[in-house]
């Protein structure tokens, strides 16, 4: 299995929008959402890409993601939305997600892969797995509000599914 790692950012007239463009600009606004909990499955492949290409004939499937993501309609704040991993043999392993909001965009992203690496951490000593933070890889998206309500988000998208009618 590939896991499809990807970012957005997005500006709209709410937040609600601004999550919609931020979709948009990771190429899965037309899916139905479907968030999962944090573990990867045995033999999957985490691959970084620009932007998820969405067959037409996927409107309205469903799309298995692990998802961070932030909002904020406030001018100055600096947003920032992570997701990480740790595979271990066979490619199975964990992903955590974190956001966070602040005044400095260095700041929260530094934030955010503190938690991420803080968060493995612990789910691999949860689990009996030997941790060793340089097989940690991470994902941050970041920007800085402007005037408009804005979102970034970063996912690890696993599949698309279709409905059964």
């Amino acid at each position: 299995m590939n896991v499809k790692m990807v970012k957005g950012i997005g500006q709209g007239a709410t937040k609600l929008s601004a999550f919609d463009c931020a979709l948009q600009d990771a190429g899965v606004s037309n899916y139905n959402l479907i968030v999962l909990s944090s573990i990867i499955p045995p033999n999957a492949i985490v691959e970084r890409v620009k932007k998820y290409l969405t067959p037409a004939e996927e409107w309205g499937h469903k799309l298995y993601i692990v998802k961070a993501e932030e909002r904020s309609d406030k001018k100055g704040d600096a947003l920032a939305a992570g997701l990480g991993w740790y595979q271990i043999e066979n490619g199975k392993g964990l992903f955590v997600e974190h956001e966070d909001i602040g005044i400095d965009e260095i700041a929260v992203r530094e934030k955010v892969e503190a938690d991420i690496i803080a968060s493995l951490k612990d789910l691999c000593t949860f689990r009996g797995i030997p941790f060793d933070v340089s097989r940690v890889d991470l994902e941050i998206s970041s920007t800085v509000v402007d005037d408009t309500p804005t979102c970034v988000l970063t996912l690890a998208i696993y599949e698309s599914e279709g409905w059964k009618s």
